[in-house]
This record gives structure tokens, sequence and C-alpha cells, in this order.
């Protein structure tokens, strides 16, 4: 096992890596194979990206000056090396609240309901107080020796818990949510559930908040050594937590590209009578050239309420 500097630096390297792959993909397909395709998601998963790359350049930044080393060197500066470290946390609270608008705005202009529209709408407005409250209790009451410390205090650690199992459950109400949103459409299964698939991947992204908050709950009795590499644990999992979101959130937008490569989705589209595909995945209309847009206003819904896979226009 390597050092908890190595682990960092890899995390980081990793998921800059494939996070620059899946974003340019993600951004490839809603500009060029799609007709009218980017949108106010992609601005703010754009700006979630961009947060990403600051944390990393602050977190490399920080390790430069000797965050996590088991030695010393001369250029080493303890000062300089918490300083960077407490942007970096900072960057990584405020990216997670980004990202999580950012599946938000995609769940939006996939509602077909004004009561979804305004639950979205109304979670968005949860989901910025929440990241400006715990942002606000990481930089100042619960930050200690210049950086975030959420086991620097019994309130923290309160804090901490809060923060840590409502982030879960803000995970879960996006991954979820869309099994609700598409239970009348008429699709075959399969591709319904590639679609609720793509649509959920922040279920997974979620693992590494749990583990976070496994890692808080060891940290409010930790000493020493131990509560040490906990604190290098916990950085760590924040890294890959925000790598995980802005992997999923930009994934749900690649099955357009996706069907194209054997094997991965197989042959899930079907030419109807006009020769067009009946079903595309998200960020694409459902028999339609556009991708993802809220339900069109001249859609008829069928006899049971539902609308047809010709009809629904899916994010």
């Amino acid at each position: 096992m390597g050092s908890h500097r190595e682990e960092l630096v890899a995390a980081m390297v990793v998921f800059l890596v494939v996070d620059t792959i899946v974003m340019a993909a993600r951004l490839y397909v809603r500009t060029k194979m799609l007709t009218r395709g980017f949108g106010w998601d992609d601005v703010m998963l754009i700006v979630t990206y961009l947060g990403l790359v600051i944390s990393c350049a602050m977190g490399f930044t920080a390790i430069r000056y000797g965050y996590a080393a088991p030695d010393e060197q001369p250029w080493y500066n303890k000062t300089k090396a918490s300083q960077f470290l407490f942007a970096n946390q900072l960057s990584l609270y405020i990216s997670a609240g980004l990202v999580k608008l950012a599946v938000a705005l995609v769940l939006y202009r996939l509602a077909s309901t004004k009561r979804l529209r305004w639950v979205l709408i109304g979670s968005m407005v949860i989901v910025t107080i929440w990241t400006i409250v715990m942002t606000l209790f990481a930089s100042w009451p619960c930050a200690r020796s210049g950086v975030s410390n959420w086991a620097g205090s019994k309130a923290c650690t309160q804090v901490g818990y809060f923060r840590t199992i409502t982030n879960i459950f803000i995970d879960y109400f996006y991954a979820l949510l869309p099994v609700y949103m598409l239970r009348n459409v008429h699709m075959n299964t399969r591709l319904k559930l590639s679609v609720m698939l793509l649509l959920g991947l922040g279920a997974f992204a979620s693992s590494a908040t749990i583990v976070k908050l496994v890692i808080i709950v060891r940290l409010s009795t930790a000493k020493g050594e131990v509560a040490q590499a906990l604190h290098y644990d916990l950085l760590l999992w924040a890294d890959i937590e925000l790598g995980m979101a802005t992997f999923a959130a930009s994934a749900a937008a690649l099955r357009p590209l996706l069907k194209h490569i054997p094997g991965i989705w197989g042959r899930t589209l079907t030419p109807n009578s006009h020769g067009t595909s009946e079903a595309v995945g998200p960020y694409h209309s459902l028999g339609a050239s556009n991708e993802m847009g809220p339900m069109s206003r001249h859609g008829r819904k069928t006899a049971d309420g539902s609308y047809t896979e010709q009809q629904l226009a899916v994010v």
C-alpha cells in the first residue's frame, strides 16, 4: 500500500484524466450530435469540472509544500501547505453542491409535469442553501489550524454527520427520481433500464460519501497518528466523491455516442414507419432529433395519461 501522498496524487490524476475525457465526450454529443442539445445543465457541469480542476491544483500545490509528507525537505512550508489545503477543501465543498445542481437541471429538462418541475426547483433551492451553509461552517466555525476539521469540536462533528448524511440523501433522491419520472414511458424494458441507469449513476458516487461518513464516525474518537491518517483518508474520499459525481453526471449524456459502439448497449433502436428511430437515450428526444428538452407542449397523452416514446423528450 502506498503512502497517503501517493494515494491522493493518484486519485486526483485518475479523475482529472477520466473526467476530462468524459466531459469532452459529453460536450461533443451535446454540440455536434444533437440539435439544440446544449443547456444550463451543461453550463453547471462545466463550472463543476472547473471546480474539480481548481481543487486538484490546490491539492497538488499543498502536497508540493509538504502536506502528508513523511519526511522533511528544504522547500516544504507548512503554512503554505495549510493554505492550499484549505483552498482545496473549499473548492471540493462548493463543487459538490454544483454537481448536484447540474443533475437537478438535467432532470428538470426531463420533467413532464409542473409538479415535478416545482419539486426540482425546490430541491435546487435546498441544495444551494445547503452548499452555502456547509461551506461557511467548514471555512469558519469548523476550521482549525487553517484547515477544515469536522472533528475539531463536538458541534463540528455533529455538523459533519449532518452534512454527510444529507449528502447521501440528496444523491439518492436524484438517482432514484428517474425511476418515478420514467415509470409510464412507453419503451422497451431494456431501453428504459439503460436510461434509468445512466440518469441514476449518482448512486454509485454516493458510495464514496458513505465511506466518508464511516471515517467521520471513527474520527470522533481517534487520537494522534490514527486521527491524522483518518484526515488523509477523508480528503482522499472527498476527491473520489467529487470525481465520481462529475463522471456520473457527465456520463448520463453519452448514450447517443455509446449506442454506436457494438456490444455496449446493443441494438435498442427499431425503425418506425417513417424510417426514424423510435427510441434513443438520455439527452435526446425519444423519437425526435432534439436532445433532452422539456416535454413538448404540443405532445398528446395516451389514453392512460402517459406519454409515448415519440411524444416524450428526455434530457
